[in-house]
């Protein structure tokens, strides 16, 4: 017969189990709820909208395109990861989704990508805060949209909270450089990538957005994970900062690798350098702290404005990247994301 100390371990044991599973457990609070719209994992990806107010003063429509994985659970129960794809300049949601090919299984198969859309009040069109013909933040936010929007997406679908990415792409890289910048939006996300990303100069702007206005205000020992990837015969955003139009002239891409490095914590150290891609990439990966890799630039040579991959894109893209390439962003920053995961206390906002 099992003694009575011996059964009351055992349950020790299993209660001890059942709270160590439930701290490691990091569903949203979307989770077991029925799936929004016409979304089926692996299916079609959905317009989706909700209500915002991002544009200041007024409550706005503003759109977006969802997409699950085929490994996504069907009774939206077990966590995924979730990425955040801002398109480019005068370029709708559904571009970026063509373009990166992150709704493809060859692809991804584990993570939620949602495509926001910018809105379309201002010439050139539809564009996001940050770049110098947008709207500035006293007319539209779209930090208030990015927090709309994870506080939409967490509360209706299952989202792992620790395993949430931005990526940009242009205009849109540059949106997610100020969600970096952002002390509430950079505690809960995990990583961020930026492509072709336009960072401007104080002097380009009409308010300080990357410069004086980038206050991350990180937590001691807190890191920001960043990825930069940029051609250097880029003729839309130059490499080097210096833009057709002079008082158009954005951060030089080093620059702002480097803000980052300090940032993290790692100025001083010195980075990997690595040549790839039969000498066409300089890649470049700075860590500290035990945290590998926590800021990783591609220099991209003979390469344009846009996002690298092995397809044809159709124009304008092929005209402003200058072709293909050997490889492909969408891989890349999706394993750069793979490493990264917020710790759990992060969470406790």
């Amino acid at each position: 017969m099992t003694s009575l100390p011996r059964v009351l371990l055992a349950a020790s044991a299993i209660f001890n189990l059942l709270l160590s599973a439930q701290a490691a457990y990091t569903g949203s609070a979307g989770c077991g709820k029925a799936l929004p719209g016409a979304l089926t994992p692996g299916g079609p990806s959905q317009n989706l909208t909700i209500q915002s107010q991002s544009r200041i003063g007024s409550n706005t429509t503003r759109q977006y395109i969802a997409h699950l994985p085929e490994g996504f659970s069907a009774t939206n129960d077990k966590s995924a990861p979730l990425i955040l794809a801002f398109h480019g300049q005068q370029q709708p949601a559904y571009s970026m989704e063509r373009i990166t090919g992150l709704s493809t299984s060859f692809f991804n198969k584990d993570s939620i990508v949602i495509y926001p859309e910018g809105l379309n009040i201002q010439d050139p069109g539809q564009q996001w805060l940050g770049d110098p013909e947008a709207p500035t933040s006293s007319v539209v936010d779209d930090r208030i949209f990015a927090e709309e929007l994870l506080d939409a997406l967490t509360s209706s679908l299952c989202v792992d909270e620790t395993r949430i990415y931005v990526a940009g792409l242009s205009n849109g890289g540059g949106l997610a450089g100020l969600l970096s910048c952002s002390p509430t939006l950079n505690k809960r996300v995990a990583a961020f990538a930026g492509v072709a990303a336009a960072y401007w100069l104080d002097t380009s702007l009409t308010e300080p957005l990357f410069e004086a206005g980038c206050i991350p205000q990180l937590a001691e020992g807190k890191k920001v994970p960043f990825m930069e990837l940029h051609g250097l015969n880029d003729t839309v955003i130059a490499y080097d900062g210096n833009n057709a139009a002079p008082a158009n002239n954005s951060i030089p891409v080093t620059k702002w690798v480097d803000s980052w490095v300090e940032r993290n914590g790692c100025a001083g150290t010195t980075p990997v350098v690595e040549t790839l891609e039969g000498g066409n990439v300089t890649q470049s990966s700075w860590s500290c702290d035990g945290a590998e890799n926590v800021t990783v630039h591609r220099k991209i040579n003979l390469f344009g404005h846009g996002w690298p991959s092995t397809t044809a894109q159709g124009e304008p893209f092929e005209t402003l990247r200058l072709g293909p390439t050997t490889w492909n962003a969408t891989s890349l920053v999706l394993d750069f994301f793979s490493k990264w995961q917020l710790n759990e206390t992060a969470l406790q906002r």
